[in-house]
């Protein structure tokens, strides 16, 4: 392929990493392309997001002040605590100290305050609040780090399986790009037959031994061939631009492919790839294994946390507070130096339309991805028993495209032997070449088709 093309690629010619082959293409690719290096990143997502949902129950100082008037009837209240949300019951304790002021000696009123003391003084405290209803078996924090506990599996399943993928895609672009190389020296080698031919035939035209028509008949054919080479040419450039998104150098720039780079080419036995191939692994055994189908179990499990959350809507709430209190200052006799105090919150709800509109969409979400579970256990089983028979087959019609190769090629020999001791005739040697060069690139095409459902199945059946 002309060079003066490339000029206006934005693809860098820097020196290539290694002759280049199907094992150096994946590991550049696993080593720099973007896909994997944004699993990797939703993989470092996944773990933080945890660390941020394990938050929820860090430890943090409260603090409030609250002061009201009326004439001469002053309260001033403050309270500082440190708090420690558990992980259970929706629960917290906690440890602080409060400061009432009432100068006239005046009960603080609770509902005023919010706060269960009311006699003036400085006290230090220890409280527990927990729920007995709802959020007992669950609550929003819980939900939400279990939930990304979760998520953060499936990143780590699902940069398993982009490695996978880059490499299934990066070596069915190598075996396209040997391909397309092998069609293009195909249809170059078939119109260079024909020039040089064309150019024979001109100079026998000129001295007269075969009439101008061969000529042009001739020339039809180059015409034609040429077609057949921009044809091969155009799609060895896209496979080309296929290759170098997963060909790359150090600084994880895309190469592209030299027109002599040295590469490896397709073995000439076939069949040693199905040798080291698992043919008969149990499919149930493979399920239990696939990161894919584990990832739609856990999204199932994910949405059982959202619907066991959406239940909470529909049950009373039942909070209880218990609060220790001690002086920390000289008081009055008739005041004790420490009491206990207990609260509850009770919150019934009367109208169900939150919960249940929560409930029942969360339910549809779990059903849905239940269902697609249950289609992808199928689909799965499927595709493994289709492509093991695939495969063999795939390779039969490798072997057949050999021989009607192996054939055509004797034809032309034949036929171009009888042309030039002028017992053959122009027509049949260019339909014999051109019979030929089809039957050549049918055969490449029958190993890209072999090599592409043999890394497809490869891909399918892997779990390490």
């Amino acid at each position: 392929m002309s060079m003066m093309i490339f000029p206006l690629l934005t693809l860098v010619s820097f020196p290539l990493l290694a002759a280049i082959s199907p094992e150096v293409v994946k590991e550049s690719a696993l080593k720099h392309h973007p896909s994997v290096q944004a699993a990797i990143e939703r993989l470092n997502a996944g773990e933080f997001a945890v660390d941020g949902a394990r938050g929820a129950f860090d430890a943090k100082i409260v603090s409030d002040y609250k002061r009201q008037t009326k004439h001469d009837h002053n309260t001033t209240l403050s309270r500082t605590q440190l708090e420690k949300p558990l992980r259970f019951a929706n629960s917290k304790i906690y440890a602080g100290a409060e400061q009432i002021s009432n100068p006239k000696g005046f009960l603080a009123p609770i509902y005023h305050t919010g706060n269960p003391t009311t006699q003036t003084g400085n006290y230090t405290l220890l409280g527990v609040k927990l729920s007995l209803w709802k959020n007992l078996t669950t609550d929003p924090d819980r939900a939400a780090l279990q939930s990304a506990k979760y998520n953060a599996k499936i990143a780590s399943a699902e940069k398993k399986l982009t490695d996978w993928e880059i490499t299934r895609l990066s070596q069915i672009a190598y075996w396209e790009w040997v391909t397309a190389k092998q069609i293009h020296k195909i249809y170059e080698k078939l119109l260079q037959n024909g020039v040089t031919r064309n150019d024979f035939l001109v100079a026998r035209s000129k001295k007269g031994d075969i009439a101008n028509i061969i000529v042009t008949e001739n020339e039809q054919y180059v015409a034609n061939r040429k077609g057949g080479l921009q044809a091969a040419m155009e799609r060895l450039l896209r496979a080309e631009y296929a290759l170098a998104l997963f060909y790359r150098d150090a600084e994880g720039t895309p190469i592209f492919p030299g027109a002599e780079e040295p590469f490896e080419d397709y073995p000439e036995d076939l069949t040693g790839f199905l040798a080291r191939l698992d043919l008969d692994s149990d499919v149930e055994r493979l399920k239990i294994k696939r990161p894919d189908l584990a990832n739609l179990s856990l999204n199932v499990a994910k949405l059982d946390v959202d619907l066991e959350l959406a239940k909470q809507d529909l049950r009373p709430r039942l909070d209880v507070t218990s609060e220790y209190f001690k002086r920390t200052v000289d008081h009055r006799p008739q005041m004790p130096l420490d009491y206990l105090m207990v609260m509850a919150q009770v919150s019934v709800p009367i109208e169900r339309n939150l919960g249940q509109g929560n409930i029942a969409a969360a339910r549809a979400r779990k059903t849905a991805a239940e269902k697609e579970l249950q289609l992808r256990h199928q689909t799965y089983g499927f595709e493994v028993t289709a492509l093991r028979r695939s495969l063999q087959l795939r390779l039969e019609q490798v072997a057949q495209r050999r021989i009607e190769y192996t054939k055509a090629k004797e034809l032309v020999e034949a036929e171009i032997m009888k042309f030039q001791t002028g017992g053959g005739n122009l027509f049949l040697v260019n339909l014999r070449e051109e019979t030929q060069a089809n039957a050549e690139a049918s055969f490449h095409e029958a190993r890209l088709t072999f090599m592409n459902t043999l890394l497809n199945y490869q891909a399918l059946v892997r779990t390490e």
